[in-house]
């Protein structure tokens, strides 16, 4: 007797990422509804299963969707929309005058239509690159905006408040966005309201507690959202330790180590992602390590700002003492989605350290969503657990030999072989194009709202070659 069943992925290469880390070398997934409900060989579960629709991946790789561990859906457009160059010229403002954070100049700029532009083409680029869930991390002002978006791509997230933050001296940038004071009590009024979201638990976009942090918030805003992310079950995200200069701020503010501090007050714990985590001194690892605390990792940013020349990269050390590590793309200034298991595996071989292909897609799945406390939810093809997956392209150059598939799906192939994309058992992805949006529609918005906010804050791209219309 054959059990009904939605969709049944069949032939594929499924990296389960199971406790075991099986892989079927010719295997299948079931899919009812929104979950999971068998994961084996393709002869067993064909034979078990009929399916309403079938795929037949055709020997490629199929993995769990990818988990974005931190990104700014709002500032995504400012990807070539403003210099690269660290000695810009000033913009605007009087003689002699601080110069503005470059990201607050164009911030203070947004309004809803960006917002919405900005994370349309943001969460589209994930899902044609085979990311399934995403993290914003407190830096949309309108949440909604981001969620609906996400709604409209099918792709599952969680949203934070905008811009918890309450010490203007800890960041230049906390005291530079207008719409977003830098305030303990408008940061506890506003803390916790995105949690509504968690009421229906089939909602595809859920709410956590963020602060902006990087030493931006008091000690007493930090144990506010520790606490109410505890009391809901929620993660508690923020930014930590990114600049060696930061790092040293918040060392002489506590007379010691950040994380050490943060560990006797026991601000640190399981429910806890800190994202960056650049800068860190001896005695930090072993607290993170001993705390179960959560590490988002941008190693594109420890390349991208020059950090390898100014602080050790401790990601494999914390790596090998078993803390769990996701990958954010926190902007992506000049990286594509699914380039960063690739700039990870290069970052640690450029250090001296190896973190294999397995162990870079491993915090791409399982690692986001352990940061999310979802790892009962998704990272994984496993019964029970929602339908995020990725079938790649068999018939690819980056596809062969096909003999080691976690180092040619990640390190090889990266966004380019990825086929077709399933989120909450819903393909939204098929032949590497959106089943659920007008893509040329979202492309034309984002670029009028790129160039429109280029003319409003006087940025440019700071391109040395003349472009003649």
């Amino acid at each position: 007797m054959t059990e009904r069943c939605d969709v049944l992925v069949t032939h594929g290469c499924v990296l389960t990422l199971d406790g075991a880390r099986t892989i079927y070398a010719d295997g299948a997934v079931a899919i009812q509804g929104r979950d999971i409900v068998a994961v084996g060989r393709s002869r067993d579960v064909a034979a078990r299963f009929a399916p309403t629709r079938t795929i037949d991946a055709g020997g490629a790789i199929v993995h769990p969707g990818f988990v974005e561990g931190h990104y700014h859906t709002t500032m995504h457009l400012t990807r070539a929309a403003i210099t690269d160059d660290p000695s810009r010229p000033a913009v605007g403002g009087a003689a002699g005058a601080t110069q503005r954070a470059i990201y607050s100049e164009w911030t203070n700029f947004i309004d809803d239509a960006d917002e919405h532009a900005s994370a349309s083409l943001a969460l589209l680029e994930m899902a044609k690159a085979g990311y399934t869930c995403f993290t914003e991390p407190g830096t949309a002002f309108e949440p909604d905006i981001v969620a609906k978006a996400a709604q409209a791509l099918g792709v599952r997230g969680s949203v934070a408040d905008p811009y918890l933050w309450d010490r203007a001296e800890g960041m230049q940038m906390a005291t530079e966005i207008d719409r977003a004071p830098c305030d303990l009590g408008r940061a506890l009024a506003l803390m916790g309201g995105e949690l509504k979201r968690n009421a229906d638990p089939d909602a595809l976009v859920r709410g956590h507690i963020g602060v902006y942090g990087s030493g931006s918030a008091s000690v007493e805003l930090i144990r506010a959202a520790k606490d109410m992310a505890e009391r809901n079950n929620v993660a508690f995200t923020q930014h930590q330790s990114f600049m060696p200069e930061a790092a040293a701020r918040e060392k002489a503010a506590y007379g010691k180590s950040p994380l050490v501090h943060f560990a006797e007050l026991g601000l640190l714990g399981p429910n806890v992602a800190l994202t960056h985590m650049n800068a860190l001194d001896d005695d930090e690892i072993e607290v993170v390590a001993a705390s179960g605390t959560k590490i988002v990792w941008h190693p594109g940013n420890f390349m991208f700002y020059g950090l390898g020349a100014r602080c050790a990269q401790r990601m494999p050390e914390l790596h090998a003492k078993g803390v769990s590590i996701a990958l954010g793309n926190d902007i992506a200034k000049l990286w594509a989605f699914g380039d960063l298991p690739f700039l990870a595996y290069l970052i640690a071989r450029n250090h001296g350290h190896f973190v294999s292909a397995e162990s870079v897609l491993e915090m791409a799945t399982l690692g986001g969503a352990r940061a999310l406390g979802w790892q009962d939810i998704i990272g994984s093809l496993e019964p029970g657990k929602r339908a995020d997956l990725v079938i790649r392209k068999a018939e690819l150059a980056e596809a062969v030999p096909g003999v080691s598939p976690a180092f040619e799906a990640v390190l090889v192939q990266r966004a380019k072989g990825v086929d077709t994309v399933i989120c909450d058992g819903k393909v939204i992805v098929a032949g590497g194009r959106s089943t659920r949006v007008d893509e040329g529609a979202i492309l034309a918005q984002a670029r009028a709202s790129a160039r429109r906010l280029m003319a409003k804050t006087g940025l440019s791209t700071g391109a040395a070659w003349p472009v003649v219309n």
